[in-house]
């Protein structure tokens, strides 16, 4: 009898632990299952991303279907078995992280790329203290607006204001900015129609740096124009043969907002990138370069005053100065620049000198930096006596310390933070697909890059400007500079290894 008990009960123990084996082998083939799923679907995300090359993408592809048949069939044993459900867990775990990764970078580079747009941002002033509120008190001003400059805008925006008051307003003409200025300290009008990015054109003159304290904006509207491309059609990038060379314009504008916005453009680099030689060559120009643009037939301005006519008026500027075709453009606002680097949790900048600036102290060496003290760091140039020369290289030292930094793994903690503060203050006229091809062959050829920086040089001087019209800080040209800067960039066309000798 208890022979037949105890029997009875190995029978019973023998068909839990077998409905047990065959539980955790089903748990195990679920498992499998949802790996193999997030396999695909991580697939699916990388073909979307274009970042990897097909072969390595089949590699990865194939290695993922073994691990997975691998993993389904030790689940015929217990111990092996239990080891791959914990593998299968995490692996998909891990999968479901990069896909998440994926798409807030597919999203991300979508925003920022291929971007054929910019705003004008065009305001009716009035004195600070001035009765008028609306635009409807000044119905009955004297109006000021430029005779030429931004004279399309201008027009568009009289013709609204004509409309929502339902008459014409009463208009008067000046030829440059400051004339238009004084217009209205002086009360020959009461209202001046004018670009916000003329502002800055301003206030950096000697006797008008109050100048935006002392208007107030009744009226403003948003002009969105088409930037202006080459006459030839811009052939796309399909693939990398390593001897071709890229140049693309990097410019840090000076107004707050979407990168959109024309403003001055406090910093003009051009990269040169040669993918023969895995050499980046940075010529920086400074802001106060004084130079023809390519709107105002051959009379001199700021090179900074390029940008407030658009980012096309200041490539075609610097492609003048330097005699070469840029590809590309890079643009960011110096709001987003904060972001970028508070997203980055701060950059590791070398300074060149021991200096403050607005209470910020910079020691020689390597200094950890804040976005807003590594703005300050890249803007300020009255601490040194090469003033522009220095803030230059200052900011190539910046620019070096965010790539530094995005190449850290430490990066992947502040990822999505990293990239939605990029989208949302950086864009370029690279179309994604650019950007995807260069990826691939960066990882095709997984070589170190050597960074050049080289800065032009000039002479402190006044003189009249195209915009203003009247006498501003300038900085002459050193030619030689120039043609040196020409040459290094000549050298990188060629295929050259070039060493930079200041």
């Amino acid at each position: 009898m208890e022979e037949n008990i105890k029997s009875t009960k190995q029978e019973k123990k023998s068909d839990k632990n077998k409905k047990t084996k065959k539980t955790l082998k089903v748990v195990g083939y679920v498992l499998c299952a949802i790996m193999l799923i997030a396999i695909i679907v991580t697939a699916a995300f990388v073909i979307k991303l274009n970042v990897l090359p097909t072969p390595l993408l089949v590699i990865i592809l194939l290695i993922g279907l073994v691990v997975t048949g691998i993993f389904a069939m030790c689940q015929k044993w217990v111990i092996p078995g239990v080891i791959t459900k914990a593998l299968a867990v995490i692996t998909t775990l891990v999968l479901v992280l990069a896909c998440v990764y994926m798409n807030v970078t597919y999203n991300a580079l979508s925003k920022m790329t291929g971007v054929s747009t910019q705003i004008s941002n065009i305001h009716v002033y009035v004195l600070a203290d001035d009765s008028a509120q609306t635009l409807e008190d000044t119905k009955d001003y004297q109006f000021g607006i430029l005779q030429s400059l931004d004279r399309e805008n201008t027009d568009k925006v009289v013709a609204d204001i004509n409309k929502e008051l339902k008459q014409d307003i009463s208009i008067s003409e000046y030829d440059n900015v400051l004339g238009l200025v004084d217009a209205l300290y002086n009360g020959e009008t009461k209202a001046i129609i004018l670009n916000s990015a003329y502002i800055s054109f301003v206030t950096d003159t000697a006797g008008y740096e109050d100048f935006e304290s002392r208007i107030r904006s009744v009226s403003s509207q948003e002009i969105v124009e088409e930037i202006k491309t080459k006459d030839k059609e811009k052939e796309k990038v399909t693939s990398y043969d390593g001897d071709e060379v890229i140049a693309v314009y990097i410019s840090g504008n000076d107004c707050e907002g979407v990168p959109e916005v024309n403003g001055n453009s406090d910093v003009n680099i051009i990269l040169i990138a040669n993918l023969k030689t895995r050499q980046i060559l940075l010529v920086s120009t400074p802001r106060d370069y004084y130079v023809p643009l390519s709107i105002s037939n051959g009379v001199n301005d700021k090179l900074t005053h390029a940008g407030a006519y658009g980012i096309d008026v200041s490539v075609e500027t610097l492609e003048m100065l330097y005699e070469v075709e840029i590809d590309d453009y890079v643009k960011v606002n110096f709001t987003g620049f904060i972001e970028i680097v508070d997203a980055l949790g701060g950059v590791n900048v070398y300074s060149e000198y021991d200096f403050y600036t607005e209470d910020i102290h910079y020691n020689v060496g390597y200094n950890q930096l804040n976005g807003y003290q590594a703005l300050m760091f890249a803007r300020n140039r009255g601490a040194f006596s090469d003033g522009d020369r220095q803030r230059g290289k200052n900011q190539m030292a910046v620019i070096e310390a965010i790539i530094k930094e995005m190449a850290t793994s430490d990066m992947l903690k502040n990822y999505a933070d990293v990239l939605d503060a990029i989208s949302g203050s950086m864009i370029t006229s690279m179309s994604y697909e650019e950007i995807s091809n260069l990826v691939k062959f960066q990882l095709n050829n997984m070589q170190s890059w050597e960074v050049l920086k080289y800065s032009v040089n000039g002479y402190d001087s006044a003189n009249t400007t195209y915009s203003l019209g009247g006498t501003a800080y300038v900085m002459e040209p050193d030619y030689a500079t120039v043609e040196q800067a020409k040459e290094y960039i000549n050298q990188m066309y060629e295929g050259k290894k070039i060493t930079i000798s200041e």
